[in-house]
């Protein structure tokens, strides 16, 4: 069991918070700041989404497994009755400082989860850890598609009349509205998360936070990294360029499909628009994406070209 010292002491090491909404390629960003020598990036932690470890365990018990990465990953391999030993009855924000005591000095601890961005409960009970913010931003259109997607994949356990009916209905909301009600749920959701983010980012000062574009992430890697270890005060490795794409991840702790990948892929960018255009997006959508700076479509082709 850890000692009471454990608790009181400063930690060590910084938490960074990487928050985005759902299918904007977190998991790719998680790996690819995986690969510094200084980073430790688990599977999503979920943490923060409740105010104690008692609570977590109760409604995310699968969530245990990141935490069993993060100590194997720091080269401190615990066990699950000793975390629980050490955690329990403990505030969430304790149990961020006791992880960072298993970090050596500069050391970062990455946590991507972008269930945060769901409300602000998450992400102001962050503030008081002091960490870094990285907002991860994609194309609205290029989320709802990798959303729909991946839906479309899923085993349809439903009857039968109900499976068959699916794509039916779904062709004649596209050919009505542009978008099937899937899609547009998922387009509402990109709205209310970013929206969250941006709020509560507003009063986070400039040297704590930075803005990633997936756009640019795909397409000039090194740069845009090197950029963001600059701004988390570590030195840019090489080796963050080639990170492992081909382990698999927990589906419920990350994008289930990410093994499928090889590196870092630029096809991404443009895929979604061989199934939507941007005049069918709702008008608050095309109005954040302006404020947050998304580039539309045909300023992301010409700079790709």
């Amino acid at each position: 069991m850890e000692s009471m010292d454990a608790w009181a002491a400063p930690p060590p090491a910084r938490l960074v918070l990487v928050l985005s909404s759902e299918r904007s390629g977190s998991t790719l960003l998680r790996v690819i700041l995986g690969e510094h020598s200084r980073i430790v990036a688990p599977q999503e932690l979920f943490l923060l989404r409740y105010p104690d470890f008692d609570a977590w365990r109760a409604r995310k018990p699968e969530a245990l497994e990141s935490l069993l990465e993060f100590f194997l990953l720091a080269g401190h391999p615990l066990s699950e009755s000793a975390i629980e030993a050490a955690c329990r009855g403990r505030a969430t924000t304790d149990v961020y400082e006791w992880m960072l005591t298993h970090l050596p000095a500069g050391g970062l601890l990455i946590d991507k989860t972008p269930a945060y961005a769901n409300d602000s409960i998450a992400l102001v009970r962050s503030a008081s850890l002091r960490p870094f913010y990285i907002w991860l931003i994609r194309h609205p259109l290029a989320v709802v598609d990798s959303h729909v997607r991946l839906k479309e994949a899923a085993p349809d356990r439903r009857p039968l009349p109900r499976r068959v009916l699916r794509p039916i209905r779904a062709a004649v909301e596209r050919l009505v509205g542009g978008m099937s009600a899937l899609a547009r749920e998922r387009e509402a959701k990109w709205v209310v998360q970013n929206l969250n983010i941006q709020t509560f980012l507003r009063r986070i000062p400039g040297a704590r936070r930075a803005t990633v574009h997936y756009e640019d992430l795909v397409r000039q890697p090194d740069a845009v990294i090197a950029s963001l270890c600059a701004a988390m005060g570590i030195a840019f490795e090489p080796g963050m360029l080639q990170p492992e794409t081909r382990q698999r991840q927990n589906p419920h702790l990350g994008d289930p499909n990410f093994h499928r990948h090889a590196g870092i892929d630029r096809q991404t960018v443009e895929s979604w628009r061989n199934r939507y255009e941007e005049r069918h997006l709702r008008p608050e959508t095309l109005q954040l994406m302006q404020q947050i700076g998304v580039r539309r479509a045909d300023a992301l082709h010409a700079s790709a070209a």
